[in-house]
């Protein structure tokens, strides 16, 4: 009878390999037993001690089985939760560190076909995404599993111009393969983000909300109810694309990837952050659409707290016109200045973390500003569907010589609580 080598430690066997390790260890007990009744005989000493020995086998076994369910239940949950255990998160450590970018896409403008991590990836990613609304090309992806590793790998902490910090929104990203997972502003301000969607999914939102009310025991307290409504997320693409010279791609190394994971991962994300922004601002005139002021902002003060927005979570973006208006009043005349410069691109307004940027949807009356005041957890959702598709067309521009590198990405957005995000702008033309 064939007997499983254990080349590796039971801990390192996966789960249908420790099955068949108990099964052929209750085979040999077994076996024991038979050989001596067909031989007609007692169980020998030396019988004794192998069933023993066979005995403790089998416990060690289930132990490591009892722990091996237990893990792929916690991950499991982990997954759920948008997570990934320690060990998925080291595997993914150690494979984009030998992911090498650069390299692939260069194979893939020669007409090759990716290899090692790449196609790892690559089937991955498509794995994620089978069955659902969303279509990936397939020639290198980067599957949603990993990016969300990469985002969670400590990458945009303090220092990497990433981080939660309030000043103008610029354009750096991480260095490296870690840039291909940069967050997109609304992610960087806090903003709700649902990763590794594959296919339409509900979410709720609040339409109308909660009032307070009391009423003796056992009277009606309906009035203090909210109404709470869905919106589906449906997968759209963004994209982003660039030219370049077969040249370029034939020398590949840092320039390539540094083109990918900088400059086109930025422009993809741009996209994305003004269609969140743009959700949250809604068709409509804002809730001021008036210029934006100080007095303004004291009045979206407010009607937050009146919607019970917690307002140690607040943040403020505003566009560059809104920031022109406020950036010479004061919150109390010739006392508190309404943006306060403590520190180079560390800006508050109001005491509330303050963003400068141009992504925010442009005013109908432009002398006016746009500005959003709000929770960005409670305000808004965004949706991320599958991971990251790269795709080289080696043959779009063949007399020039160049070849199109272009990046896609799903995602939707949606309002979770309208009274959460406070805004100014006018949509008058």
């Amino acid at each position: 009878m064939r007997v499983l080598k254990r080349k590796k430690k039971m801990t390192d066997l996966p789960i249908k390999d420790l099955q068949a390790l108990r099964s052929q260890y209750v085979d040999q007990r077994e076996d024991v037993k038979k050989s001596a009744e067909l031989e007609e005989r007692d169980l020998s000493d030396t019988d004794v001690a192998e069933m023993e020995r066979l005995a403790s086998e089998i416990r060690k076994v289930d132990v490591n089985l009892k722990v091996k369910r237990e893990d792929a239940k916690i991950a499991e949950s982990a997954v759920l939760a948008g997570e990934s255990s320690r060990g998925e998160q080291r595997e993914y450590q150690r494979m984009n560190k030998r992911l090498d970018l650069a390299g692939a896409v260069r194979d893939l403008s020669q007409g090759k076909r990716v290899t090692g991590v790449a196609a790892e990836y690559t089937q991955q990613a498509l794995n994620e995404v089978r069955g659902s609304n969303v279509t990936l090309k397939g020639q290198l992806s980067i599957p949603a599993a990993a990016m969300r590793d990469l985002g969670d790998a400590g990458q945009f902490g303090a220092g990497s111009g990433l981080a939660n910090a309030p000043g103008f929104v610029g354009t750096q990203v991480a260095d490296g393969i870690a840039a291909l997972a940069a967050p997109t502003q609304f992610q960087a301000m806090g903003g709700r983000v649902l990763n590794g969607l594959t296919s339409n999914v509900n979410v709720p939102i609040v339409t109308a909300a909660a009032t307070v009310a009391s009423a003796a025991e056992g009277a009606d307290v309906a009035s203090a109810a909210s109404t709470i409504g869905a919106r589906s997320l449906t997968p759209t693409r963004y994209g982003a694309f660039v030219t370049v010279t077969e040249q370029l791609m034939l020398q590949g190394g840092p320039a390539v990837e540094n083109l990918i994971t900088q400059d086109m991962v930025t422009q993809l994300n741009r996209q994305i952050d003004k269609a969140v922004f743009d959700t949250i601002i809604g068709t409509g005139d804002g809730d001021s659409d008036a210029a934006v002021s100080t007095a303004g902002m004291l009045a979206g003060e407010a009607a937050l707290v009146a919607a019970g927005v917690d307002l140690s979570q607040v943040k403020v973006i505003a566009n560059a016109t809104a920031h022109a208006l406020i950036a010479g009043e004061a919150i109390v005349s010739n006392v508190d200045p309404t943006i306060n410069r403590a520190s180079a691109g560390n800006f508050s307004a109001m005491g509330y973390p303050y963003y400068v940027t141009d992504l925010l949807p442009a005013n109908g009356v432009p002398a006016e500003g746009t500005l959003i005041m709000m929770d960005p957890n409670q305000a808004a959702v965004l949706g991320l569907f599958g991971g990251l598709d790269i795709n080289v067309n080696p043959y779009v521009l063949d007399l020039s010589h160049e070849i199109r590198i272009s990046i896609h990405r799903y995602a939707d957005s949606a309002v979770l609580h309208a009274a959460a995000a406070y805004t100014f702008h006018d949509n008058a033309a």
